[in-house]
């Protein structure tokens, strides 16, 4: 029972402390970036979260990038609206979002609309840049956090709860 209470804080002190490469967490803080910019009623944001949940990336990184760009996209849905309007209403791209759209999970896609199509680009526009600064978060300032928060007794207990929990030593 208590192993289901301390699970989150036990993988989110691993995702602080644990042994995942710079690359993993800074994939999967992209992913989570994509899935956040979204509008999540779509076919996009559900395939971009399953790709997070199901590569070999650090989780609580995408989760961390999910919940932050969740709350700073719709500051700049407008910008997005005015992106995806351009492009949908190009006369050369025109036939191409009709085919979409006729396509069986064309509509769900959602890209006939103009902020996820919008945001959708901007989202892989910034893919590389954010890679590149997350990658260099987590290989210059994680080694310092780490160290830092194993010197808090809870954090090596919650870090010691989580190989008693894989050995099965739970309670």
């Amino acid at each position: 029972m208590l192993d289901y209470l301390l699970r989150p804080l036990r993988l989110f002190a691993q995702s602080l402390i644990g042994d995942d490469s710079p690359r993993r967490v800074a994939w999967g803080f992209t992913l989570g970036m994509l899935v956040g910019m979204l509008p999540k009623g779509n076919i996009l944001a559900i395939v971009l979260g399953m790709l997070l949940f199901g590569l070999a990336v650090n989780k609580s990184a995408g989760l961390l990038a999910v919940g932050l760009f969740s709350l700073l996209a719709p500051l700049w849905d407008g910008f997005a609206h005015a992106v995806g309007s351009s492009l949908l209403s190009a006369p050369a791209l025109q036939s191409t979002f009709a085919a979409i759209y006729q396509m069986p999970l064309g509509p769900l896609t959602g890209l006939t609309n103009t902020v996820v199509l919008g945001q959708l680009l901007i989202g892989l526009y910034l893919l590389y840049p954010a890679y590149l600064a997350a990658w260099h978060a987590a290989a210059k300032i994680r080694p310092r956090i780490a160290k830092w928060l194993l010197g808090y007794r809870v954090i090596r207990w919650l870090k010691g709860a989580e190989i008693g929990a894989q050995l099965g030593l739970q309670g």
